[in-house]
């Protein structure tokens, strides 16, 4: 028997060609790579992380643990008045292996390789000449070290000015870092950085902002 004109070998009917233009393929292929790396346009900036009392942040050079808030009382001696004073408490471990120091948080914007350098704004503003303490406290004692590998107790410290009443609670904006290896830097951490549009320092990195309730403690209003 002859077979049908298109017919296969068995009877079975060979199917057609289907002609896709080649302007088609292209517009799907194109929608394919865009869909995989997140759609037209650049993709919009993370927000920061909001965190409160108890969470954990890592900071890549240090790993964070924000312990609270609270305000006290410091008696004062026979000439000077009690201190209505604020402190944040903060669990450090410093990832690196050498000792790095605690710092002074940074109200200047300056780039700093230390830990208390990330903490690169404290809202309500802290109003004092040479900006709060900061310091690693262990047993009592007030060091400002951080040891390779070991969880520290840090706090930041601020006197309230007088007739100032307490914060209800206390907000941080935090960055991060990285390590450079000194082609554009110094050779070392540096807190993360936006990316710069001109010739001006850019701008630091929030990558967390932690508010934390401030529990009182004898201090009054």
């Amino acid at each position: 028997m002859t077979s049908a004109p298109g017919d296969g070998p068995r009877g079975t009917r060979r199917r057609r060609a289907v002609a896709v233009p080649v302007a088609a393929l292209v517009v799907f292929t194109g929608l394919g790579v865009v869909t995989a790396f997140g759609g037209l346009g650049d993709a919009p900036d993370r927000p920061p992380k909001q965190l409160g009392p108890g969470s954990i942040l890592d900071q890549e050079q240090f790993l964070t643990t924000f312990v609270g808030s609270r305000a006290t009382v410091e008696p004062g001696t026979f000439d000077a008045p009690d201190k209505h004073v604020v402190e944040i408490e903060m669990e450090v471990t410093n990832k690196g292996d050498t000792t790095t120091l605690v710092g002074r948080p940074n109200d200047k914007g300056y780039n700093s390789p230390f830990f208390a350098g990330s903490l690169l704004k404290l809202t309500p503003e802290i109003k004092m000449e040479y900006g709060p303490d900061a310091f690693a406290s262990a047993d009592g004692v007030q060091s400002g070290q951080l040891q390779p590998g070991m969880p520290t107790k840090v706090v930041i410290k601020y006197e309230l000015p007088n007739g100032q009443r307490v914060p209800e609670r206390v907000r941080m904006d935090v960055g991060t870092f990285e390590f450079s290896e000194g082609i554009t830097l110094t050779p070392g951490w540096h807190l993360v950085t936006e990316d710069a549009v001109d010739e001006t320092r850019p701008s630091l990195t929030v990558a967390a902002q932690v508010t934390l309730p401030v529990q009182s403690e004898g201090a009054s209003g």
